[in-house]
Order: structure tokens, then C-alpha cells, then sequence
């Protein structure tokens, strides 16, 4: 496949970042020269996109003025919001105008829209897995990250198996190995979630299992795959990004050392955009503060995914298939 479609869904996100999108276009488009997009949005977007001179064959854009709401119920989600950018690019996705999309908006929205138009892998849950940065150009993947708030150990068996079959292309491991992210290492720590979770992932010959692994050793690349319920994952990720920007924060000579002791690849902008594993498509979550840079990486991991054969190597796994 040489030219790669992504949809984008101009109204997603904060508003403050949402002035950066038509910016975010021109960067990614110059990053992925071998992408085109379609852009939903109000009239404003169309203005900006004309504006940073990215409209034509490359960029089309779409009338689509509704924003869904973060917090907007799951039902009212899927019986109104016809007209929303977020709405339409998933559909553009389904119609096959589209091979992704990219959205800044609220992740239940996304979740809840994406199961019901793409459909999902078999029964499984969706989760939002991302790249995380285990050194200079080596990452480990972490999955769920806010898709799932409440979980059953059957679900974390199951982002085991999405996260994996998702490494193999990825990271391009043959066995990723996978870990459970717990309070402790040893095998009586946790709670009843991670302690049935293991048990199963154990029992499966496919998954290649190394216990628990600790906050603390996220970015060791000690494991390919760690797996969390989404309210932990969340936390988890959100927590270690503000330590990284404490860093950043300071002035003068202490500015200095702390770049020096905070290196660029740790920059949490580099990683921006969750994957959403286990439906029938490519779909990618930007954080919805997410900056003009932040915000072009992650089309063009939209992109970058397309161009692996992300989503149809999943479907035909049989890991995912059993």
C-alpha cells in the first residue's frame, strides 16, 4: 500500500489545542509524505486548514460541527450526535474511505463509537495500548490506558493477548514476554484482580508470562508487554509524564542539569498516541492537550500503523482467534 488515508477528527480535543491542528497537519504531512487526510470539523478548522495552505489533494476537508462531550452518557453517544467530526471520521474508516482515524476527544466516546460502528475482535474489550520508551530507540508496550476502569482478570488475560499479538509487528518480537503491573514482584502481592490475572495468563502456552512488575520498572524494559486494568494504567502513565515535565520546568543553570538528567527520549510529546487494540480498524487516541508536535506524531502513528498492516495481522492472529 503506498498512500495511506487517516481521518481526523478536527474537534477533538481542548481548546487550547485545537488552534495547533491545521499546524499539526502541515508538520505530519511533511513527516509522512506518503499520507493524505480528511479532516471533520467546524468551519474554523476549514479556515485554519486554508489559512496554513494544506487544503488539496492531500488534505480534504469535511463539515462535521458537533463536539461529543468527554463525559457525554454512552447512550446518548450512540442515539444523537450525527453530525460530530468523531462520528464521521470513525464511519469514513468503516466505508473504506479511510484505513484510520485519529481523534482527540473523549476516550469513552471514542471507545463506545468504534466498538459500534468497526466492531470488535471476537468478545473482547478494547484497550488503548501505547508505546512507552525503555531507552535510546527501544520501547515496551503498555495496555490499558483508560479504555477500561473496571476490569475482570479475564479482560487483562486479554489485553495479554491484543498487547502481544500487537508486539509482534510492533516491536517486531517474535514471543514478546508480558507482565502485570502490581504494588509488588512477588507472586503474594496485589490484589484479587492481579493475582487471578496471572493465573490465567500463565495457563495460555502462547503468552510468554513474567509475573508482576512494579511502577518503578516501567521503563526498564524489563518486559515487551505490561498489562493494567485502564483506571491504574491511566494513573500510571499520567504520573510519570508530570515527573518528566517537572524537569523541564526549571530556569537558568538548573534548566540545564535537568536536561542532562532528563534525556530527549523520555520527552512524553515523542510517544503521543494510544493505539486502540481489539476493534476491527485502526483507531488512535491523541491526549486532548495535546500540542501541535504531539498531535502530528500521532497521526502519523495513525499512519505508520496502516502501513505495518496493524489491524488485519491481529485479525488473522491465532492468538486472538483461540
Amino acid at each position: 500500500m503506498k498512500n495511506v488515508t487517516v481521518a481526523l477528527d478536527g474537534n477533538g480535543g481542548d481548546r487550547d489545542a485545537l488552534s495547533g491542528i491545521a499546524r499539526a497537519v502541515r508538520f505530519a504531512m511533511t513527516l509522512y509524505p506518503d499520507m493524505r487526510l480528511i479532516a471533520f470539523g467546524a468551519r474554523q478548522l476549514e479556515e485554519d486548514l486554508a489559512r496554513a495552505q494544506v487544503l488539496g489533494p492531500r488534505c480534504e476537508y469535511r463539515f462535521a460541527p458537533l463536539q461529543i462531550p468527554q463525559d457525554e452518557p454512552p447512550r446518548n453517544v450512540l442515539c444523537g450526535y450525527s453530525q460530530s467530526s468523531m462520528r464521521k471520521a470513525i464511519q469514513c474508516v468503516k466505508d473504506g474511505e479511510a484505513q484510520a482515524v485519529i481523534s482527540a476527544g473523549g476516550t469513552g466516546p471514542l471507545v463506545v463509537l468504534s466498538r459500534h460502528i468497526l466492531g470488535t475482535i471476537g468478545r473482547m474489550r478494547p484497550a488503548l495500548c501505547a508505546k512507552i520508551p525503555s531507552g535510546s530507540g527501544r520501547f515496551s508496550l503498555m495496555l490499558d490506558l483508560g479504555a477500561n476502569s473496571r476490569c475482570a482478570p479475564s479482560d487483562l488475560c486479554d489485553f495479554a493477548r491484543l498487547g502481544t499479538a500487537a508486539g509482534r509487528l510492533i516491536l517486531g518480537v517474535s514471543e514478546p514476554s508480558c507482565a502485570i503491573l502490581n504494588i509488588g514482584s512477588e507472586l503474594g502481592k496485589g490484589n484479587e484482580l492481579v493475582q487471578k490475572a496471572r493465573v490465567l495468563i500463565s495457563a495460555r502456552k502462547k503468552l510468554h508470562c513474567n509475573g508482576f512488575i512494579e511502577a518503578n520498572q516501567l521503563f526498564s524494559g524489563d518486559s515487551d508487554i505490561i498489562v493494567t486494568d485502564g483506571f491504574t494504567g491511566n494513573i500510571a502513565l499520567k504520573a510519570a509524564e508530570g515527573v518528566v515535565k517537572v524537569f523541564f520546568r526549571e530556569r537558568g543553570i538548573k534548566r540545564y542539569f535537568a536536561k542532562l538528567a532528563c534525556p530527549e527520549w523520555l520527552m512524553p510529546w515523542q510517544y503521543n498516541g494510544s493505539l486502540l487494540l481489539g476493534v476491527r480498524g485502526n483507531v488512535v487516541k491523541s491526549h486532548a492537550s495535546a500540542k501541535q508536535e504531539a498531535l502530528a506524531v500521532a497521526i502519523v502513528e495513525a499512519a505508520k500503523a496502516v502501513k505495518a498492516g496493524l489491524c488485519d495481522a491481529m485479525l488473522e492472529d491465532p492468538l486472538l482467534n483461540d
